[in-house]
């Protein structure tokens, strides 16, 4: 089986610059996407749960259609998914031979889309 991938993406140019965490959740499929204000992940950090994106986006860097900012990439590799529910997902995301576990859990108190993110919390197991 093919090894998934992943991409941060640094979306600037804009008035809210951001990070968007991007990964395939089964090959050749969208991206799932998530709105982070920081990367790495380093204490539990609110994030935006975005559509899907196109795969273009697992390589490419340049301005956004619409005049809606330029991306450019801080980190790529491959992403294997430990826990993947409605609720909660636990990724382990691997790049340049450096692994970081990164744990999303759905906050259905705050609303639709919101979710908040752990880094390196092992509680999946």
């Amino acid at each position: 089986m093919d090894a998934l991938r992943y991409v941060i993406l640094r979306h600037e140019n804009i008035d809210a610059p951001h990070f968007d965490l991007m990964f395939e959740t089964v090959p050749g499929s969208l991206l799932s996407t998530w709105r982070s204000d920081i990367w790495p992940i380093d204490r539990p950090t609110p994030l935006l749960r975005l559509g899907d994106h196109r795969r273009d986006y697992l390589t490419y860097e340049g301005p956004v259609s619409g005049d809606r900012g330029s991306v450019r990439q801080v980190e790529s590799g491959e992403v294997k998914h430990r826990v993947y529910s409605d609720e909660k997902l636990v990724l382990e995301l691997t790049a340049e031979g450096i692994t970081r576990i990164v744990e999303l859990r759905r906050e259905a108190s705050r609303g639709e889309g919101h979710w908040t993110a752990t880094d390196g919390d092992d509680s999946y197991r």
